[in-house]
């Protein structure tokens, strides 16, 4: 219809016919066009829709739901394999089952990350800051965070930068996949690994419910991160539950803490700068100031990482690092 249209005007156009009948074959087509454009467009996610595979068939309807509808989503999720990896939930119902059944030992103030706390990775640490200083110093001077706490933190997430994934999935595929899984099937090369599972087979479904519900919020928000920066998933390796970047961010923490540290116009955690100014950020944003006692520091590293450990070692391993700057000649 719009092509015929179009040949009525043109052909008027080369005949002599009036100004007001040609505006007026115009304003038909600008018309027509607007009305089929949108039925196109419809059409083509409707096509691309019915051709997800249908594990990701309720994630992308529960978005559009939520306001993202755009024909990306629809392509973001079709480049997933067409099932879901059970790693992510798997693993993280069997840590909280045996946190629930079957408790390990009290965490003491002595306890670290294996092989982290020693003067070789102390001054590894060391040299990092001293090559990135004015990073560390920026993030100092803003946030109130110790250069020696930030570098810490950034060995014991990423071994600063060299390892930024603990599983092949990249954030994406992982996080959809958890948001995916909300029934103890979902998760079946796992059950077995739980011992006595088949008596609690209620607490492990409501339990991953309430994970699922988790992982879509972080879907959600590594979606609209993605889509507003042209990230390809692809290029966001993870941790095994789908944290980012060098300082390790949930998407959720990219647009609330997420810090711009090299002034280019974008937040990129897979940036020093950008990275090292956004865990400093989190930790102020929670608390941190100048001058806190250990236990308060400790407090607020467990708000970063809900692990005693991982604060015991964070601390340890900074203790470290402040005691070869006092050796300095």
């Amino acid at each position: 219809a719009v092509d015929r249209s179009v040949m009525v005007v043109l052909r008027h156009v080369l005949f002599g016919q009036s100004r007001s009948f040609i505006v007026k074959n115009l304003i038909s087509v600008v018309v027509l066009s607007w009305l089929c454009f949108p039925a196109s467009l419809f059409a083509y996610e409707a096509q691309s829709f019915s051709s997800l595979a249908p594990r990701w068939q309720y994630l992308v309807n529960r978005l559009a739901q939520d306001g993202l509808s755009d024909p990306a989503v629809v392509a973001l999720f079709a480049s997933l394999p067409a099932t879901h990896t059970q790693s992510p939930m798997g693993r993280k119902i069997l840590a909280l089952y045996k946190k629930k059944f079957f408790p390990s030992r009290t965490i003491k103030k002595t306890d670290y990350y294996k092989g982290v706390v020693s003067e070789k990775n102390a001054r590894t640490c060391k040299d990092y800051l001293e090559e990135h200083r004015a990073s560390f110093e920026k993030a100092w001077e803003r946030y109130s965070v110790p250069p020696a706490i930030a570098v810490s933190l950034l060995f014991v997430e990423t071994r600063l930068g060299t390892v930024l994934a603990d599983v092949p999935e990249n954030a994406f595929y992982t996080l959809a996949s958890m948001a995916a899984s909300r029934t103890p099937h979902d998760i079946a090369s796992w059950l077995p690994k739980m011992r006595g599972y088949k008596k609690r087979l209620d607490w492990i479904e409501k339990t991953m419910r309430a994970r699922a519900e988790w992982a879509y919020t972080e879907t959600k928000a590594l979606v609209q991160y993605m889509i507003a920066n042209a990230i390809d998933p692809k290029a966001l390796p993870s941790s095994i539950y789908g944290a980012v970047g060098l300082c390790q961010f949930m998407p959720s923490n990219i647009a609330l803490y997420g810090a711009d540290g090299d002034g280019d116009g974008r937040i990129d955690l897979f940036q020093i700068e950008d990275a090292t100014m956004s865990l400093a950020k989190y930790l102020a944003k929670h608390g941190w100031k100048r001058d806190l006692t250990r236990d308060q520091q400790h407090a607020l590293l467990m708000k970063y990482n809900h692990s005693k450990m991982y604060a015991n070692t964070i601390l340890a391993l900074a203790d470290q690092i402040m005691l070869l700057d006092s050796k300095k000649p």
